[in-house]
């Protein structure tokens, strides 16, 4: 899904001088120099100077075999977190996930694609402390769309852990656009599981419900791996006794926000969940989940298209079934893919580029206070409200 769009705008700007991509991008980037956290993890958000730290993992799952691929799971992580202001120099993390390593499998990556992704820069860096006077910290873990990257939630992640978060993002064995090995081996995305579920005619060869249960046995798989992920962090010597793990938040785009909505199903250490325009699994829709839940999606012609009439209703449905409050905040002038923030840094000109930063900013600030009523009891700051460019339904419990 993702990767065409990112491949189709490397290779627009190809002909652009490195320089240029590296100007255009620092004169828009995040806003992040004067970054902000909290001071402790029990009470409301005191505000401190930091700066942001990144790690890279990669983890195999050794007690799990692929249902449909066989062999153990595997997944890389990028974990994001608040750091002190220090004086010693530190290397700033790249914006694509070790794509210089990944690019000599990817036929479809060039080196001049490779240069062009390097030359993002990021607000994370390599090796910095942990921030002090924090006891426990929040964290949330992140799933990214189907064939997309973990690296292309980067805005996203930089946002929240600029709020004092620990975030954690996971590239998915088979379903993400690929996964190193420890020994540099790449795994390319691998969809022949869902490829296989497309050829099937509804409702002749399967009824939609029967579908949406088939296609949930692989979001079990992707909210296993986060909980694995998970388990695997607060055992980092770096994290260990840092990470408040009875309160767990996550969110994930499209086929991540199933495994996210999954992960919550499967571990009651998650107790909040944020869907980027994806569709519940069947187990959901079914019976509804059992924490706070916000829905960020697209604002279609639900009122006059059958198909998404259809959509609307049905996560309308699931939000009602849900235990506690949840929400739905459907944005307008975008799509399935504006979630992606590629679209900002790869912009092709500066209304292209205004216009996402825009929205990865709007939804961003949803996510966050959605996030601090849930770890810090702030009321979430919407209200419910329909017009053409937004609407917000609030299902209270």
């Amino acid at each position: 899904m993702g990767m065409k769009i990112i491949l189709n705008q490397l290779r627009r700007m190809k002909k652009l001088k490195v320089l240029y991509i590296k100007c255009l991008v620092l004169a828009c980037l995040f806003g992040l120099a004067s970054c902000n956290a909290v001071e402790n993890s029990s009470s409301s958000p005191k505000r401190k100077k930091l700066f942001l730290g990144t790690k890279q993992f990669i983890w195999v799952d050794s007690s799990r075999v692929d249902p449909d691929y066989g062999g153990f799971r595997m997944v890389n992580t990028q974990v994001w977190y608040p750091s002190p202001n220090v004086s010693e120099k530190s290397e700033r993390a790249s914006y694509y996930y070790e794509i210089d390593k990944a690019a000599k499998e990817l036929p479809y990556w060039s080196d001049a694609d490779v240069q062009l992704a390097q030359s993002v820069m990021t607000n994370s860096f390599f090796d910095r402390p942990l921030l002090e006077g924090v006891q426990r910290f929040p964290l949330i873990l992140f799933s990214p769309g189907l064939g997309c990257n973990l690296s292309q939630y980067t805005f996203y992640a930089e946002y929240l852990a600029n709020q004092g978060y620990l975030v954690m993002g996971i590239n998915h064995l088979h379903e993400s656009e690929y996964v190193l090995s420890n020994e540099n081996r790449v795994y390319p995305s691998n969809q022949a599981f869902h490829d296989s579920l497309k050829t099937l005619k509804i409702p002749e060869e399967i009824t939609a419900d029967a579908y949406r249960m088939e296609k949930g046995k692989r979001h079990k798989v992707l909210a296993e791996d986060m909980i694995f992920s998970l388990n695997q962090l607060i055992h980092v010597p770096f994290f260990k006794n840092r990470i408040n793990v009875e309160n767990v938040g996550t969110f994930g785009h499209s086929i991540g926000g199933a495994a996210a909505v999954y992960a919550s199903i499967l571990d009651n250490r998650i107790q909040s969940v944020i869907d980027l325009d994806g569709t519940p699994p069947g187990i959901a829709l079914n019976k509804g989940i059992d924490v706070k839940f916000l829905f960020l999606e697209d604002l279609t012609d639900y009122k006059n298209h059958q198909g998404y009439a259809k959509m609307h209703q049905r996560r309308s449905d699931f939000c009602a079934l849900n235990r506690k409050d949840s929400w739905r905040i459907l944005i307008g002038e975008s799509n399935h893919n504006s979630f992606l923030d590629t679209n900002y840094f790869l912009a092709e000109n500066e209304e292209s580029k205004k216009k996402s930063l825009q929205f990865l900013t709007q939804s961003a600030q949803y996510m966050s206070g959605f996030y601090k009523a849930q770890f810090y009891g702030i009321p979430f700051p919407v209200k419910p409200s329909e017009s053409d460019s937004l609407e917000i339904i609030h299902f209270k419990k």
